[in-house]
């Protein structure tokens, strides 16, 4: 089976004797993990992926966002292979009942000892009427066959999607009721992950979801996993630099309600909400805003920019940077919609300052400055259990007049592993370091914030060194170092053994964060030190006998 860019860390529980962590001097501890964890999809077709025309199932989507978004090191196993993911691998068998998955299911286990399983199975019981009554207990049974053959194993369950067929649907409402009860009679090594939520829309035919149903069920099984391999590092759900290798806006310059705001210039008739290559935070794009307040008493627009599928936690972070060119322009916030109706400007959630989330109260509260780049946090832990259907770029001023314009970049929801740390203090920052591969290579391409079009640096210099001024002494909160398979290499090539030192003056230095066995493309190290220098020193560049040291950025997070 091919082994899979970055997966994994600290399992809860259940997992953690697989894994031996490479612990870190006091304070700091790494959030890595010494081999890629193994998952099996388990299921029917629905697994296999009917229904899309790639037929990679939610296996794409839900690999995209544990490997190149939370930077784990994953491998899917299983005797099967479809999809046109990195990793094809899987135990999805078209047409079969529980029954049928559960006489063979032991064997595969055995075979591929995966250290979690994702199975969602019963659709064909209902669609075939089979014994459906007994349907809930053949689930317990395989429930406890797959526990028994595989003890350290975590297995998440799934309430079944929906089905168009009104008969079959009704004995799915049946079966569904009772996995829950099923599940938490299994105690912590089963958990449950509601994928009933899919609707009509989300469906290619009576059975299958298309490619839009199996995104919305690999957020379902993400969010799952989280509490399975939970080790600290931030989970970003949705998340954006609005460049050309991202995710486009589902939606360019259109607004959704919209009152006496007009368009900025040239003909424009409305609020501008497009990407551009302009200005940025982070890499060449960004999402330019502009319009024109035309009232002294009531203005507003809202502008579409992402649909989404969002389900919010009590550890749920929206986070983003905004660049307003005049003041009018700081009467600009993110808003999400809920699929309960509900609106984040309305709900008083407010950012790291205090500030309502709220257009509005972000122009009054006086915290977004006038051409600059500026950090928005709204801490979403209290509208936990509502789900974001759509994110939205609103302007609001009651009173004044007046043309506003400006840029948003690096939005995203994520689920954060901890306090937040504070901004990136290295980025842009002086750095220095082992001679570069090529000159495009340099020490300075490890904190330009970008880690797409190949930005890194290389080295091929034994104890290869890179070092970063920060300017001033800070107080430094956490590192995340993203390693080779971050920027779209192969999981071989992730720096496999490093430190990280810290120094006030640059000559006498101290170790922050020690790693002696890594396989992750994205590590993340929580630390309380003081230091105006950061030093990153590799001591094993790979996982391989490859001697070159590739790293996509480092981070300094503090204040």
């Amino acid at each position: 089976m091919p082994s899979v860019p970055r997966l994994a860390a600290r399992l809860a529980a259940a997992l953690a004797a697989l894994l031996s962590l490479a612990l870190l001097p006091a304070p700091a501890e790494a959030a890595v993990t010494t081999r890629p964890i193994k998952i099996m999809p388990l299921g029917d077709s629905i697994t296999w992926g009917v229904g899309s025309p790639s037929t990679s199932s939610y296996r794409a989507a839900l690999w995209q966002r544990l490997v190149a978004q939370a930077g784990y090191a994953v491998d899917f196993v299983g005797s099967q292979q479809s999809g046109s993911l990195p990793d094809t691998d899987n135990e999805g068998h078209s047409g079969w009942r529980i029954d049928q998955i559960a006489a063979s299911a032991t064997g595969w286990l055995n075979t591929y000892q995966p250290d979690v399983v994702l199975l969602h199975i019963g659709t064909n019981d209902m669609n075939q009427n089979y014994d459906v009554a007994n349907a809930p207990a053949r689930l317990a049974a395989l429930i406890d066959q797959i526990l028994a053959a595989r003890p350290t194993a975590t297995v998440l369950v799934a309430k079944i999607i929906p089905a168009l067929d009104a008969g079959i649907q009704s004995r799915i409402n049946t079966f569904n009721a009772a996995v829950p009860g099923i599940v938490s009679a299994r105690g912590a090594r089963a958990k449950l992950v509601d994928l009933s939520v899919l609707g009509s829309a989300d469906l290619a035919d009576t059975l299958h979801p298309n490619d839009a149903g199996y995104a919305r069920m690999a957020v379902r099984w993400y969010s799952g996993l989280e509490s399975v391999l939970g080790d600290g590092r931030d989970h970003p759900l949705l998340s954006t630099a609005f460049e050309t290798t991202d995710t486009a806006p589902t939606w360019s310059d259109s607004v959704a309600a919209a009152v006496n705001v007009g368009g900025y210039c040239c003909a424009l008739t409305g609020m501008e909400a497009s990407t551009r290559a302009e200005l940025a935070h982070s890499g060449a794009g960004a999402l330019l805003y502009s319009g024109s307040d035309n009232s002294a008493t009531q203005s507003y627009s809202y502008a579409r920019i992402f649909a989404a599928d969002v389900p919010l936690t009590s550890r749920s972070v929206l986070s983003y940077w905004i660049y307003p060119q005049q003041a009018n322009g700081t009467f600009v916030g993110v808003d999400l919609q809920f699929s309960d109706g509900s609106a984040l400007r309305d709900t008083g959630a407010a950012d790291q300052y205090g500030v309502r989330a709220h257009p509005q109260f972000q122009g009054e509260g006086g915290h977004l400055a006038v051409n600059q780049w500026n950090l928005v946090r709204v801490n979403l832990g209290g509208l936990a259990g509502r789900t974001v259907t759509r994110v939205d770029l609103g302007f609001d001023r009651p009173t004044g007049t007046g043309t506003f314009r400006g840029y948003l970049d690096d939005l995203t929801l994520s689920d954060e592993g901890g306090t937040f740390p504070g901004s990136d203090l290295a980025l842009g920052r002086p750095a220095t370091g082992s001679a570069a591969c090529v000159a495009a290579e340099a020490p300075a391409k490890a904190v330009d914030g970008v880690v797409s079009g190949n930005s890194k640096w290389c080295s091929g210099v034994a104890g290869a060194t890179l070092q970063v001024d920060l300017g001033a002494v800070r107080t430094v909160r956490r590192f995340v170092v993203r390693h080779a398979s971050a920027g779209g290499e192969i999981l071989a090539l992730n720096t496999k053994a490093y430190r990280i030192e810290g120094s006030t003056d640059g000559t006498t230095w101290t170790t922050l964060v020690t790693v002696t066995a890594n396989a992750d493309g994205v590590t993340t190290h929580p630390v309380n030190a003081t230091a105006r220098y950061v030093r990153l020193v590799v001591v094993t560049p790979s996982q391989t006998t490859d001697t070159v040291t590739r790293v996509y950025s480092l981070e300094a997070a503090g204040a």
